[in-house]
C-alpha cells in the first residue's frame, strides 16, 4: 500500500511539474514575441526522442511517466511552432535536430539491441541524446545577448522535474512497476539538473538586475533595437 501511494504521489507530481514547467515555457514565447535564449537544435532533439520516452515508458511500465510524456509531447508541439515563428533560423533548427535526433535514436537502438536488452538499449541511447539537448540549451541560455524568451519558472522547475527523474531512475521513487533503476532516467536527471541549473541562474540575475527590460520586442522598429 505504500509502495503504491508514493508512486502515485511521485507520478502527480511528475504531472504538475510538466505543466508548471511546460505552459510558462510556452507562454513566455507568445507574450513576448521572441525566443532569445532558446535554442532550436534543442527543441528539435527533444522532438525526436519524444516517441523514445513514450517506448521506454512502456517498457518499465511506469504509467506516470508515460501520461507525462504524453503531455509534454503536446505542449512541446506548441513550443516548437512558437519559436519556429520568431525565428527562421531556429525553424531550420527544429526541424533538422528533430528528423536527426528521430532517426539516430531509432538506428542506435536497433543496433545496440544486439548486445544489450532492448529497455537498455532505449535507455543508453536516450540517456547519449540528453547531451545533445543539454548542451545546446545550455550554450544557448548562456551565450544569448538577452534571455528574454525564457521562462524563469520554467528553467526553474526543469531543475526539479531533473531530481524527480534521477530519484526515479537510481529507483529512490517509485514511479516505475518494476522498481528497477532506469539509466535512462538517471542519466536525463543528472544532465537536465546540471544544464537548467546555470540557465536558471543567469536568467534570475538579468530578471533581477532588470537587463532584459531595455529588449524591444521582436516585432518592434529596428531603429529601437540595440545598436
Amino acid at each position: 500500500m505504500f509502495a503504491e501511494t508514493s508512486a502515485a504521489l511521485a507520478g502527480l507530481a511528475l504531472l504538475a511539474v510538466e505543466l508548471i514547467r511546460s505552459v510558462p515555457a510556452l507562454l513566455r514565447v507568445q507574450r513576448t514575441g521572441t525566443s532569445d535564449g532558446v535554442s532550436g537544435v534543442s527543441l528539435g532533439v527533444l522532438a525526436g526522442t519524444g516517441l523514445g520516452w513514450l517506448a521506454l515508458a512502456l517498457l518499465v511500465q511506469s504509467w506516470w511517466v508515460l501520461a507525462a510524456n504524453l503531455l509534454w509531447i503536446v505542449i512541446h508541439a506548441f513550443l516548437c511552432r512558437e519559436v519556429a515563428r520568431t525565428d527562421s533560423r531556429k525553424r531550420r533548427e527544429i526541424v533538422l535536430a528533430g528528423a536527426g535526433s528521430a532517426a539516430a535514436l531509432v538506428l542506435a537502438a536497433l543496433g545496440a539491441r544486439f548486445f544489450v536488452p532492448v529497455q537498455d538499449a532505449l535507455g543508453l541511447m536516450l540517456g547519449v541524446s540528453t547531451l545533445f539537448y543539454a548542451v545546446p540549451a545550455a550554450y544557448e541560455g548562456l551565450a544569448s545577448a538577452s534571455t528574454r524568451g525564457l521562462s524563469l519558472l520554467s528553467v526553474g522547475v526543469n531543475t526539479v522535474e531533473g531530481s524527480i527523474y534521477f530519484l526515479a531512475g537510481i529507483a529512490v521513487l517509485r514511479i516505475a512497476e518494476a522498481g528497477d533503476p532506469v539509466f535512462g532516467f538517471a542519466f536525463f536527471g543528472v544532465v537536465s539538473i546540471a544544464s537548467n541549473g546555470v540557465r536558471f541562474v543567469r536568467v534570475a540575475y538579468r530578471r533581477i538586475r532588470g537587463l532584459d527590460q531595455a529588449w524591444p520586442r521582436a516585432d518592434a522598429p529596428v531603429a529601437a533595437a540595440r545598436p
